[in-house]
């Protein structure tokens, strides 16, 4: 078994942060890969992966501009090296490679950076990380490997899609949590769980829906303010569901914890970026529901989703996401077809232990051959 450190921030919760979820015993399971975890946040990460029953360590808190939080966190990092004598330390940021990278490397372990996307941190970050020389790059999609080959040279960088485990939705789930939210039984529920930032397609999304005839319609907006920048964004979006005069039928859900169950509530799924993900596992998760998708030909997503379980549209296009939203909820049968494909999509896409069987192959390939041989 290989021993994994990840070193993480963890002051912010999204699909990096649940695929770390994924990755902790509980929902591991017996896996060639063991997980644990240094932070220097307390906080909703924190608490999830304990939840998990993940090992985690606090380093403390640190911003870049203070040379003695760098210092403290480095020093309680050697600490639990020395504790948890990892085989491996994975980085999940241009930010945790530049903070810690170099008391990795002085340990004499190897250092695995994991991409989440292709497109670089700021250049005075960037630059501070390359001086931690990473062992492989991970990258979690073939768009981000694609996007990145020239950035890290001669380092190894191989495709890991991120490992996803929902967690099964409880009985009658679709109708406690419709009678919850106060939702009609007969209404098509529109679900959209996604950071509240405008490159997933918030905006495109109301319009769209504003322009659907159909009168039974209802959506789902699930995503949490963690930042200020964000609470100004939900109330502009707030205001433009109401511009559109469908303010009545938008329910903002903020953020949750229930989502299988919320998924298990709704009927589609959609979620129109205008700008590229480099992945998407809220469309895996959503294909694991049953669910059908509806996203842009953009980026990662068009590795996940395709014509047997949801519907791409044109980059740029409200319109387009109208009609995709028009014909799945006019037409059951359209709707059922792709429903009954996501499941098995999903399954085919990222099963958990084929993901870690891959992901242990490649943590393999970096370690001392003594270690890799045990």
């Amino acid at each position: 078994m290989i021993r994994v450190l990840h070193v993480h921030s963890g002051n912010l919760f999204g699909g990096v942060e649940r695929m770390m979820q994924v990755l902790s015993p509980a929902l591991a399971g017996c896996a060639p890969v063991h997980s644990s975890f240094a932070l220097c946040f307390e906080g909703p990460v924190a608490d999830t992966l304990r939840a998990a029953n993940a090992d985690v360590h606090i380093l403390g808190a640190v911003r870049a501009r203070r040379p003695n939080e760098v210092r403290g966190a480095r020093n309680r990092l050697r600490e639990v090296l020395l504790d948890v004598q990892p085989h491996v330390v994975i980085v999940h940021s241009a930010w945790s490679q530049a903070i810690f990278g170099r008391t990795v490397l002085n340990s004499e372990i190897p250092l695995v950076r994991w991409l989440h996307a292709p497109q670089p941190g700021p250049v005075w970050l960037e630059a501070w990380a390359s001086r931690s020389r990473p062992a492989l790059v991970l990258c979690n999609s073939r768009y981000t490997l694609e996007n990145v080959r020239a950035r890290f040279g001669t380092v190894p960088a191989v495709v890991q899609y991120p490992p996803c485990a929902m967690k099964p939705s409880a009985p009658d789930a679709r109708h406690a949590v419709r009678a919850a939210i106060g939702a009609r039984e007969d209404a098509v529920v529109v679900m959209m769980a996604a950071r509240l930032e405008s490159g997933k397609g918030h905006s495109r999304l109301l319009e769209a829906l504003a322009a659907v005839r159909e009168t039974t319609w209802e959506a789902w907006i699930v995503g949490g303010v963690q930042q200020p920048a964000e609470q100004s964004y939900l109330d502009d979006l707030r205001s433009l569901a109401a511009s559109l005069g469908i303010r009545a039928r938008v329910r903002f859900l903020g953020q949750r914890s229930d989502m299988a169950d919320l998924l298990a509530a709704a009927d589609i799924y959609c979620q129109p970026n205008v700008a590229p993900d480099s992945f998407g596992l809220s469309f895996v998760e959503a294909l694991a529901a049953g669910l059908p998708v509806i996203t842009t030909r953009l980026g990662g997503a068009t590795e996940i989703v395709d014509e047997t379980c949801g519907v791409l549209v044109a980059p740029g296009s409200a319109q387009a996401v109208t009609c995709a939203l028009a014909r799945l909820m006019a037409v059951d049968g359209d709707r059922a077809a792709l429903a009954a494909a996501a499941r098995a999509r999903a399954a085919s896409f990222c099963s958990v232990p084929l993901a870690l069987a891959e992901l242990s192959a490649h943590l393999a390939s970096v370690m001392p051959r003594t270690l890799a041989l045990r």
